[in-house]
């Protein structure tokens, strides 16, 4: 057998679970950042996550719909609908825009956000 360059690197007990635990201090980081705060390659990073059972899911807020909103969400819902038998293209003229949350840190762009579970 001969050497074909490809250095292997050995998933010892403890880079696993230094692993498991950078990516619970705190849920958000990525793997890259795992994969440097370990000192291992980012490939490994990943099988270790997959082999854990451990996936990335997309962080998404929604607003909690309380009885109270209920009446004033129909009642555009019901306009909205109106506005567009009435002029085809009305949703061409409305913008809608993402929310987003501001902090004293800055602000909160859910939209890269991934979260191991």
């Amino acid at each position: 057998m001969h050497n074909t360059g490809r250095g292997r690197s050995v998933r010892s007990p403890q880079v696993v679970e230094d692993i498991l635990h950078g990516v619970g201090d705190p849920p958000d980081i990525s793997t890259r950042e795992v994969s440097s705060a370990v000192n291992v390659p980012h490939s490994i990073v990943w099988r270790v996550l997959r082999d854990e059972g451990l996936h990335p899911y997309h962080v998404q807020k929604v607003q909690t719909l309380i009885p109270a909103v209920y009446a004033p969400r129909v009642e555009f819902a019901r306009w909205f609908l109106q506005q567009l038998a009435a002029q085809p293209d009305f949703s061409a003229h409305v913008l809608f825009t993402d929310e987003s949350t501001f902090t004293r840190e800055g602000i909160s762009n859910t939209h890269n956000l991934h979260v191991f579970f």
